[in-house]
């Protein structure tokens, strides 16, 4: 088959395009160029621009796989049905729960989401099955961090070495983090915080790859993970979120903490630091059996 993949948030179009490749397809990704991720197979500048492009590609492949949904430019996409053409739409977070780019949800043959609370917003797409699809991450080449090594010095007093990745503060509670890791300092523990923001994802993945814990989404209004404790799983590295456990699978590795409560666990943490590295394990073999470009790609084989 032949699949365009159209958009690149997290670089999931990216990855979902090679994995199929490996499977027999041909598959494309058309996206704004992004110094920050790997280079798509066509470009173009901004909504206009993309579409446009979108428009002309379009009949070289059997099936287009929209991430971000499809609002307002499904006027023009319509008429590919006559044509055969089959659309996926693949909403990935803001856009799906403030009911926008759901307009023309009905050319989607399937509608794909990246995280489990998103399957809470049907009504938004006139009560269609949702699907989950859990994000994909690079996985080829990532080691994970030498917890023997790293040991010798955390259990000789160094500070804990906590890391946290906000795209946008007050989606990731980034200010909770702030105000929980002060507290644990005042209350005895040995830990330092690291900040990465507004750095080339290269950068950013080797201050993850050099911390002991990373701390995700902490904010009231949100309880998932993101792909950045994905990434530190995949390092070996353990996850603090504010995490609604029912919507994943038990085994889940993420130690879960409420902002309030994060301070309190922070100290918890300090306190056993001999299980950093049996969390790490666990952590490394749910991101591979759950995140790895393959298992997705071979989830939406079911509906090719």
């Amino acid at each position: 088959m032949r699949i365009l993949h159209v958009n690149n948030q997290a670089s999931v179009g990216y990855l979902l395009s090679r994995a199929q490749r490996e499977l027999g397809h041909v598959s494309d990704l058309l996206a704004q160029p992004n110094p920050y991720q790997r280079a798509p197979d066509h470009t173009a500048e901004g909504v206009k621009g993309i579409f446009l492009k979108l428009m002309a590609l379009a009949p070289g492949y059997d099936l287009i796989h929209v991430h971000g949904g499809i609002g307002i430019s499904g006027v023009g996409m319509a008429p590919l049905k006559v044509l055969r053409k089959r659309f996926f739409a693949h909403y990935h977070g803001s856009e799906l729960r403030s009911d926008i780019q759901t307009s023309f949800h009905m050319l989607a043959e399937r509608i794909f989401v990246s995280t489990p609370d998103l399957l809470a917003f049907s009504g938004h797409v006139g009560g269609r099955e949702l699907i989950h699809i859990p994000n994909p991450v690079f996985v080829e080449g990532v080691e994970p961090v030498d917890w023997e090594a790293r040991m010798a010095g955390l259990e000789g007093g160094a500070p804990l070495r906590i890391v946290h990745l906000p795209s946008v503060r007050e989606v990731k509670g980034t200010d909770f983090v702030l105000k929980a890791v002060e507290e644990a300092r005042e209350r005895g523990a040995r830990v330092e915080l690291d900040i990465v923001e507004n750095v080339p994802v290269a950068d950013a993945m080797k201050r993850l790859e050099a911390s002991d814990l990373c701390i995700d989404w902490m904010s009231p209004d949100y309880r998932i993970h993101g792909v950045v404790s994905i990434e530190a799983m995949l390092r070996a590295i353990p996850v603090i979120c504010n995490i609604d456990r029912t919507l994943y699978p038990e085994e889940i590795p993420i130690i879960s903490a409420p902002p309030g409560g994060l301070a309190e666990k922070l100290l918890e943490i300090d306190r056993m630091r001999e299980e950093l590295p049996r969390r790490g394990k666990l952590s490394r073999e749910y991101a591979i059996r759950m995140h790895h470009p393959m298992k997705a790609a071979r989830m939406i084989e079911e509906y090719l």
